[in-house]
């Protein structure tokens, strides 16, 4: 039925029928890495270094060698322990099916200087007594006990004889391949 009203037709109508349209879903996104590093290209042998990522769209990933099973993280590290050169490679897989994959290396150098343990025949003497400073090191180049001079070479024991004549701290360094070093104080109290 239609309607004139003020020069203008109005009608009523049933709206026509909609036919329902199924919702077709986005298709998957692809994994991308976003970030892959590690905090230390080169890692003293026996000691660890950090692995860095970061993936989106990741249904899963791994981390290889050995294979291990990682969370989908926006950023996250996982620790490593390098026995030689190695180099990781990250696989992040999406929900597509389709993997991305990162590779870095981490490479192994010399094993760091240690000084293990430092001992003394005693903390407190009167001048002029012999004093014994001994120690035990890993991995030392060269051993030094200063002020006095002392050179040592890279066996794993040591001493030292000293004849303080007033209070005196004394340095001892364990100097590796590699150039690092570890070092320990020990003051000597004259009376």
């Amino acid at each position: 039925m239609l309607a004139v009203a003020g020069g203008m037709l109005i009608g009523c109508s049933s709206p026509e029928p909609r036919a329902e349209v199924p919702a077709v879903p986005p298709p998957p996104e692809s994994a991308r890495i976003t970030q892959f590093y590690t905090t230390k290209a080169l890692v003293p042998r026996g000691e660890t270094a950090l692995v860095c990522y970061g993936v989106e769209n990741a249904t899963e990933v791994w981390l290889e060698p050995p294979r291990r099973p990682l969370s989908a993280a926006l950023a996250r590290c996982v620790e490593v322990s390098p026995v030689a050169d190695t180099t990781y490679k990250l696989t992040a897989e999406g929900a597509d099916g389709k993997a991305v994959t990162g590779e870095l290396k981490v490479a192994v150098g010399a094993a760091r200087a240690r000084i293990g343990n430092v001992n003394v025949s005693a903390l407190e003497v009167n001048a002029g007594d012999l004093v014994s400073l001994c120690y035990t090191v890993e991995n030392a180049r060269t051993v030094t006990i200063d002020p006095i001079g002392f050179r040592g070479g890279s066996g794993g024991k040591g001493c030292a004889t000293l004849q303080p004549g007033k209070s005196t701290t004394y340095t001892i360094s364990a100097v590796g391949a590699g150039g690092d070093k570890d070092e320990e104080r020990v003051t000597v109290r004259v009376k």
